[in-house]
């Protein structure tokens, strides 16, 4: 606990004292008081001591009193505080020049002073200053222990701190997500330098952050914005016992979560394999984890491009969050289950959307938010029986899709000749049916893309131009280019060849 020099000056037992420099340094905190009993003081002491002395250990040591001022203004104490008279007379002006230059108090003491009064008034306060933050501390602990303890919402929690306090009080989670706030009538921004509350923007220096840590691992925190300028110790007091309080409770709920996750995970494993005795039973035990399942089911496969396995905990668990809050903003009766390295969402049938709809608006937002995904859907089955083979088409088409470049949304069915190609393990065969039909054009990646847009636009030269974002006549350049290779853009079975066979190479590319 600390006071600062001038507090302690204002002390009935320093009557008397006279700050001679260092004026500047009067809201130094002081924590102790250390007296200089031996020349080399320095290991002795620490920063916002208040260092009582005679200068009887460096009297007469001229180099010493030059260097002890500078010296302890560099290792932060809060003051220098001298009785004279018996050892020195006056205080050298040496070291009043270093105390005004460094700001740091360089007080006379009266000659009758006693060092070991002084010393004991201001570990008095101290002392007592001390105990009313442990008081504080207790009496905040048991008031939110009781509201944790009693089942209270965590809003109710951050209101009653933010009354405590008389600041404005908002909780988040790990990962910067918004859990609770005191203020809900007022908008509310956040970024790296300032947070914004209405019309009122504060600085970082205005601004108290509490993390809320387990070890190493932090699991939210608690900021409060400093409204009225009124910040003191007992308000840093409250925010960390409100932190140790709401550490516990976020772990008794990641307990609760995770026990949960476990048992629904292998229920819905079960699902996926088909692991069941009847249709009813599911549905009797999907009530049980609040999931209203209804037939016909259908499931959106979700993956990560950036890296085809999770290697993090926490982001497996943030983007499941995330991406669940996309089927809770529509309303959609669904459950999420991480499995194989991708995220399946099991769906009751929606109403308006079809799983292709859902899916290219899940890869929309997955794109703003940052997500680079890629994304398959099944058909909708009307028996629990057929989930298991569904699975295993969404399985293929992931497969696929991460070896080929294709549109990031597709269902297996319309990977059309991919998954056909996909099974096939004489990649010799391949590679021969390819050299036969686009040989002459392998390596000419500007060829290999025209042909392959004249084929998707039907030889319509004035739209492939436009998908390929080239003059007209350029593109006419090329269909003589490939004419002179030898390819027969006028023969509906050769095109059809021609498709197989770009298809193929793109496939034995990624085999590589």
């Amino acid at each position: 606990m600390k006071i600062d020099v001038e507090a302690v000056l204002s002390l009935p037992a320093y009557a008397g004292a006279t700050v001679i420099a260092g004026r500047n340094g009067m809201n130094r905190g002081v924590n102790n008081v250390s007296f200089m009993e031996v020349p080399d003081i320095l290991p002795y002491v620490s920063k916002g001591n208040l260092l009582l002395t005679t200068f009887y250990p460096i009297a007469g040591n001229e180099v010493a009193m030059q260097q002890l001022v500078p010296r302890l203004a560099e290792k932060g104490l809060a003051g220098l505080a001298v009785k004279v008279g018996r050892y020195v007379t006056e205080i050298p002006e040496v070291m009043i020049e270093a105390a005004d230059r460094n700001d740091f108090p360089l007080i006379v003491l009266t000659e009758d002073a006693n060092l070991s009064e002084l010393s004991n008034a201001v570990l008095e306060v101290l002392l007592e200053k001390q105990n009313s933050i442990l008081k504080f501390r207790d009496e905040i602990h048991q008031q939110l222990m009781r509201l944790l303890l009693n089942g209270a919402h965590i809003n109710t929690f951050v209101t009653v701190l933010s009354g405590m306090i008389q600041m404005p009080v908002f909780l988040f989670s790990g990962y910067g997500e918004l859990l609770a706030q005191s203020v809900s009538d007022e908008p509310f921004e956040r970024d790296e330098t300032t947070m914004t509350l209405g019309n009122r923007t504060f600085g970082l220096d205005e601004v108290i952050r509490q993390p809320i840590r387990v070890g190493e691992e932090q699991l939210g925190e608690l900021i409060a914005l400093d409204v009225a300028e009124k910040r003191n110790s007992n308000i840093h007091v409250a925010m960390e016992q409100a932190s140790i309080l709401l550490a516990l409770d976020f772990q008794r709920e990641r307990a609760i979560v995770q026990q949960e996750r476990n048992y629904l995970d292998a229920f819905l494993r079960d699902i996926l394999n088909g692991r069941f005795r009847s249709e009813e039973e599911v549905i009797r035990r999907a009530n049980t984890f609040n999931w209203e399942l209804t037939l016909p089911l259908g499931m959106i496969a979700v993956e990560r491009k950036a890296s085809l396995a999770f290697s993090e905990n926490e982001t497996i668990e943030r983007f499941e969050r995330w991406l669940s809050g996309r089927f809770v903003e529509r309303d959609f009766v669904h459950k999420v289950i991480y499995y194989e390295d991708s995220l399946i969402c099991f769906l009751n049938k929606p109403e308006k959307k079809s799983l292709a709809e859902i899916g290219n608006y899940i890869y929309d937002q997955a794109e703003r938010a940052g997500y680079d995904v890629i994304i398959t859907y099944s058909r909708m089955v009307d028996h629990l029986r057929d989930v298991a083979n569904e699975y295993e088409r969404l399985r293929q088409a992931l497969r696929i899709m991460r070896s080929i470049d294709t549109e990031p949304v597709q269902s297996y069915d319309a990977l059309g000749v991919y998954s056909i190609l996909f099974e096939l393990q004489d990649e010799t065969s391949l590679q021969e049916f390819v050299e036969s039909r686009i040989g002459p054009i392998l390596g000419e990646e500007e060829l290999l893309r025209t042909l392959l847009m004249l084929i998707r636009c039907q030889m319509n030269v004035q739209k492939a131009s436009q998908h390929l974002f080239i003059h007209y006549n350029t593109l006419r350049y090329r269909i003589e280019r490939l004419k002179d290779l030898g390819l027969e853009l006028n023969d509906g079975e050769k095109m059809s060849e021609y498709y197989v066979a770009y298809q193929a190479h793109h496939l034995l590319k990624s085999r590589l």
